[in-house]
């Protein structure tokens, strides 16, 4: 039976057992380059746009970050661009590992012209031809047994074939929306969604827009101007951005006389405005009522029930376009979902709306190591935290909070959980690592 380092070198694995071999060959063909420490990497599974840690010797159990391999870096332009193996001399800026060590030699892994991971060696003096030569050609074998990956063609449910957006149009049923709802907005530019947090107020705003003014842009505002006269001014400016589309205003329910007085005055106007979709939670009576402001959303309203009191039918239908979804913003079209873990998703305690669904479902994204999402894959206890960032979304905290989350999850997959090479990589103190991950509900 070949060991691990033959069985790369002279046999001919297949892509998955790479990932399985490589880590077990890698310590003795480093010894056998001469290396004092060095890691390989690969492109990952849960995310093929970032590279993650296949083998590594040398380093003990907290690893190393290269800061200067960080995506965007010169070097790591460099590396990208280098079709051949270089050698970088210590440096201020090229920090290694060992202080024994007198630079590194780097090399590339290429498939479809496009870097799929590389190879770094510590050396105690300058790579000589036979390193460059055998780093050259172990990277063109990893290349070429990547080559035989096969990629799965994206995962479209055989319901949703002939639906632009089943997710819009289930709301749209929930809401009991019918045509005369859609008619007096396209007559009147308005119309206000009712609905419990996070029940699909904002996916259910997007399928109207789209489908009455396709193509024109779309803007959310969280929270409004005190003062009317920069209210006033804010709209206009609201206006441009969006180009006289669509301003999506939340929290209607607590806008002030003076907001909702200059809003209906807004809305009243007869060209150059911006349609208006007011959003608003159930059950809280508005602090102060303007009569003709609370008639124009009385006028043209749909009430979204919360996910709990949703058909188990319903719930189902959700799942598949919201994993659709989440696959191709992470580049997973590789993935499925199996009929248990949809079970698991629609019945399950911990999703108490479509939040907690989108991220239940986006870390089972991230931590996939295959292409089936099985019911084992889930985590039992509830999602917390916040989605992926709405890109028409003007509150920034909530965006910077998405990004984290969603890099935070990332790390963890690439470094396995160790919160001192995550905290390496992320750029911040494992302090301060510890304390989002507790606030974003990771921890």
């Amino acid at each position: 039976m070949l060991s691990a380092p033959e069985e790369l070198i002279w046999g001919n694995p297949n892509p998955e057992e790479l990932r399985f071999l490589l880590p077990l060959a890698f310590p003795d063909w480093l010894k056998f380059m001469g290396g004092l420490a060095g890691l390989a990497t690969l492109a990952s599974e849960s995310d093929p746009s970032a590279l993650e840690e296949i083998g590594s010797w040398g380093y003990g159990e907290e690893g190393f970050f290269y800061p200067f391999l960080a995506r965007g870096s010169s070097v790591r332009v460099e590396l990208e661009k280098s079709k051949a193996p270089f050698f970088l001399p210590k440096s201020d800026e090229i920090e290694l590992f060992r202080e024994d060590s007198f630079g590194c030699l780097l090399s590339s892994v290429s498939h479809e012209s496009r870097m799929v991971g590389f190879f770094l060696i510590e050396l105690d003096r300058p790579a000589d031809e036979r390193q460059l030569l055998l780093l050259h050609l172990f990277c063109q074998k990893i290349s070429g047994l990547l080559k035989k990956e096969n990629s799965r063609p994206a995962f479209i449910p055989e319901q949703n074939l002939n639906q632009k957006d089943p997710l819009g149009d289930l709301l749209f049923k929930l809401g009991k929306g019918n045509e005369t709802h859609l008619e007096k907005f396209r007559e009147s530019g308005a119309i206000c969604i009712s609905a419990p947090s996070s029940s699909g107020k904002k996916t259910l705003s997007k399928w109207i827009q789209k489908r009455e003014f396709p193509g024109r842009p779309i803007l959310t505002v969280s929270i409004l101007p005190e003062q009317s006269s920069k209210l006033e001014k804010a709209l206009l400016d609201w206006e441009k951005m969006a180009e006289s589309g669509t301003l999506i205003l939340e929290n209607s329910e607590n806008y002030s006389i003076g907001q909702q007085r200059i809003l209906y005055e807004y809305s009243q106007r007869k060209t150059g405005k911006s349609r208006l979709i007011f959003l608003e939670n159930p059950g809280k009576k508005p602090k102060e009522e303007f009569l003709y402001f609370r008639s124009l959303l009385d006028g043209n309203r749909l009430e979204l029930p919360a996910w709990k009191e949703w058909a188990k039918s319903d719930r189902a239908s959700s799942v598949l376009p919201i994993f659709e979804e989440v696959c191709e913003l992470h580049g997973r079209p590789d993935l499925v979902l199996s009929g248990e873990a949809i079970e698991s998703l629609t019945e399950s305690d911990s999703c108490q709306n479509l939040e907690d669904l989108r991220n239940a479902i986006e870390e089972a994204v991230l931590n996939s190591g295959s292409g089936e999402i099985r019911n084992a894959n889930l985590k039992k206890e509830g999602p917390k935290g916040i989605s992926l960032p709405d890109p028409e979304d003007l509150d920034l905290r909530k965006a910077v909070e998405a990004v984290e989350r969603q890099k935070i999850l990332l790390a963890d997959k690439l470094f396995g959980g160790n919160q001192i090479r995550m905290a390496k990589a992320l750029g911040i103190s494992r302090g301060s690592l510890q304390y989002k991950l507790k606030n974003l509900g990771l921890g």
